[in-house]
């Protein structure tokens, strides 16, 4: 089971604060690029659903994930989440021409 802890800050003062609280404690950064797609009428979001290719400094592959059905209760968020591995290649190939994706065999992540 994985839990994400994730704070909405009502503006900048109340980020300072927490950057400050928690600096102390920071071991390291990780770099993502994190890009997010849609179509043309919204047919994900109108959907409360994401689709995600994730590039990160730390893994030489590509995410590909599809998270649907958020449900926030008690300010906890639960989310129906789907992902796959892809090639940095291909998934470099996705993000250049996004209407033309080519079918790929699918890897089992190793964490």
């Amino acid at each position: 089971m994985q839990v994400k802890v994730k704070l909405q800050l009502p503006d900048a003062i109340a980020h300072r604060h927490v950057t400050t609280v928690l600096t102390p404690f920071h071991v390291t950064t990780h770099r993502q690029e994190n890009n997010f797609f849609d179509g043309s009428s919204n047919e994900l979001s109108s959907r409360r659903a994401i689709l995600r290719l994730r590039f990160a400094d730390t893994d030489p592959l590509c995410v590909v994930t599809l998270k649907a059905k958020a449900v926030i209760v008690d300010g906890v968020s639960r989310v129906e989440e789907d992902e796959e591995v892809l090639d940095v290649a291909i998934g470099r190939e996705c993000l250049a021409k996004p209407a033309n994706p080519r079918p790929t065999p699918r890897r089992d992540r190793q964490t």
